[in-house]
């Protein structure tokens, strides 16, 4: 379904990705781990385009793109089948709840209102937030503001959920509420990527992980392969330094 090859990229001359591959078999649900600073969110935005590199080629099923000559019809395209969940939630402040799921559904896929609040409500309901549709950000807890991300994303009904490390702006006593969800939505069979710091979560709930590394990918598996059996060395130390952490 999703395919990227040989993905550079850099910042001045910080080197962030140094030619990674990752292909993604439609219902995956793939989890990417690795430590701070490897290029996990920048691969992830490479996808969708908000990160754009020096050089690699994406195919999204019929859509084949090479970087150093995409175009606007084919960044469009990838554009309407992807939806982003962000670390720092990117709802609209001015807007209520229901406003802020409303509004792609308007502004880019041109629904008419009622079609578009019709599926506001329903996503609400599935995150379980009906109750506060009429409330602004201001008024909501960080896992509600998530949430809300979350079924504005699943509005829009996407082919591939993009998740950035979602939990880690939230106060621990949050991250559950929206773990849960998340969780809900990758047991849907929607095909989903998962930058996240939650190893037990990402274990549960993945069909695959991913370890990045120094802007590659170094490890590749099934989570029994990767947190069980690591043959990576690397991969290994990080683990045990994320266990010795919790």
């Amino acid at each position: 379904m999703l395919e990227l090859k040989n993905i550079k990229l850099s910042y001045g001359n910080s080197q962030i990705l140094n030619g990674v591959n990752l292909s993604v078999k439609r219902g995956d649900v793939v989890s990417i781990i690795g430590p701070s600073g490897t290029g996990k969110t920048t691969l992830l935005k490479c996808i969708n385009y908000l990160a754009k590199p020096s050089s690699g080629t994406i195919a999204f099923d019929q859509i084949q793109m090479d970087y150093q000559r995409a175009d606007k019809a084919s960044v469009q395209a990838i554009r309407l089948r992807t939806a982003m969940v962000f670390q720092q939630f990117n709802v609209f402040k001015n807007m209520t709840v229901i406003a802020n799921v409303m509004d792609p559904l308007i502004v880019v896929q041109r629904k008419s209102k009622e079609e578009a609040r019709e599926i506001a409500l329903r996503e609400l309901e599935r995150v379980g937030l009906s109750a506060k549709r009429d409330s602004y950000p201001s008024q909501l807890s960080g896992g509600q503001l998530q949430r809300t991300g979350i079924a504005r994303a699943l509005a829009v009904r996407p082919d591939v959920m993009l998740f950035d490390e979602p939990t880690s702006s939230l106060d621990p006593e949050l991250v559950g509420e929206v773990l849960k969800v998340i969780k809900d939505v990758t047991s849907s069979g929607i095909t989903s990527l998962l930058v996240t710091h939650e190893m037990q979560f990402a274990k549960n709930i993945s069909n695959r992980i991913v370890f990045m590394d120094r802007g590659i990918v170094a490890a590749d598996g099934s989570p029994a392969e990767i947190f069980d059996t690591p043959s990576n060395p690397r991969l290994a130390q990080f683990l045990s330094t994320e266990h010795t952490l919790q």
